[in-house]
């Protein structure tokens, strides 16, 4: 028909959500305004919103405008998800002319909640999965990274744990657990369009307690302070304690001193023997328990006697470990079965 242009061609608008968006594809001649009516309608399903100057649909969003009747607007405010398509204006001609214009609506990223993991309780060994899934267009990319930037220990290929910095998918897969593992996950979805979103989940790796004694062996004079220590690593928490001789609970007081430095499932425990004396010599046992099992170490306290030769010979010789304080000395298995063999006659 002369006069009226071909608009069978198709416009791609993109707005996010909540924002008003016009899609404007109509042009007609003036002269042609007086006979003929324009209508908007929903491509998919044919449902008709607006006609010629007229909304036909009912959810209040939608509304038509023109500019002297040759460019005709449809304007949706509010976009929402569901407004994502194609949209089709129609001339009332006797062969019908049409153009297709398609919104994309842009929404930010929205973790499901039903659909990703709660924290997790497990024995150390076993494996674990960690899932995360969101909704969002574009689609949303996942990202897992752990609290304060501490390295995901994953085992790819190998037995050994590898540091990674973060890790991209839905599901984080991590076999034969160990307690390094223990600790806050991040899951951080973004697609672009701001914000991203994260879930916190925390994964609690269970195991009996295990105890490092670093000084097994220790010897003091008469009259000084004795520190002995003994490093725990367990999960939940243990408890905690010392006992001397295999009878005696040591309790926190004038003559002992308790001191504890925890962090995460690593700790270190103290006792300060103070005026050590001949009565405190003996075997010292530091106990843990957790729900899991127990465990314990075993420390020996001597009486140093007199000056112990330094430098005559290798299976004599004095170590002092810059890391017990000056008043502790720690001496070699055969200078010490000497001591042991003189304080027992």
């Amino acid at each position: 028909m002369p006069g009226l242009k071909n608009f069978n061609f198709a416009e791609t608008y993109k707005s996010n959500h909540l924002q008003m968006i016009d899609l404007h594809p109509v042009q007609l001649y003036e002269y042609l305004v007086s006979s003929r009516k324009i209508g908007w309608m929903k491509a998919e399903d044919q449902t008709i919103l607006t006609f010629h100057e007229r909304v036909v649909a009912s959810n209040g969003r939608f509304s038509v405008s023109h500019e002297n009747y040759r460019t005709w607007y449809l304007h949706i405010r509010d976009v929402e998800e569901t407004d994502k398509g194609c949209y089709m204006c129609q001339v009332n001609t006797i062969e019908m002319q049409k153009q297709i214009s398609c919104l994309d609506v842009l929404v930010p990223p929205d973790i499901i909640t039903d659909e990703s993991s709660a924290d997790l309780t497990l024995m150390e060994a076993e494996n674990a999965t960690l899932s995360c899934h969101a909704t969002g267009n574009p689609e949303p990319k996942i990202t897992w990274r752990r609290e304060n930037n501490q390295p995901l220990m994953l085992r790819t290929g190998s037995r050994d744990l590898v540091k990674h910095n973060s890790y991209v998918g839905n599901d984080l897969k991590l076999w034969r657990l160990d307690r390094r593992q223990t600790g806050v996950y991040f899951c951080i979805a973004s697609n672009g369009i701001p914000p991203a979103v994260s879930k916190r989940i925390t994964l609690s790796v269970y195991f009996p307690p295990v105890i490092a004694v670093p000084n097994q062996l220790l010897g003091a004079p008469i009259g000084t302070d004795v520190t002995l220590e003994c490093h725990v690593e367990s999960y939940p928490k243990s408890i905690n304690y010392w006992v001397r001789n295999r009878t005696k609970m040591l309790m926190d007081g004038p003559k002992h001193i308790l001191r504890e430095t925890v962090s995460g499932y690593k700790a270190a425990y103290y006792i300060v023997i103070k005026m050590f004396d001949q009565s405190d010599v003996g075997t010292y046992n530091c106990i843990s328990t957790n729900s899991i099992g127990n465990s314990e170490g075993t420390l020996r306290v001597y009486e140093l006697q007199g000056d112990i030769p330094i430098g005559k010979s290798s299976k004599n010789k004095v170590a002092r470990s810059s890391a017990c304080p000056k008043h502790m000395h720690i001496v070699t298995v055969a200078a010490l079965t000497a001591i042991w063999a003189k304080a027992i006659g």
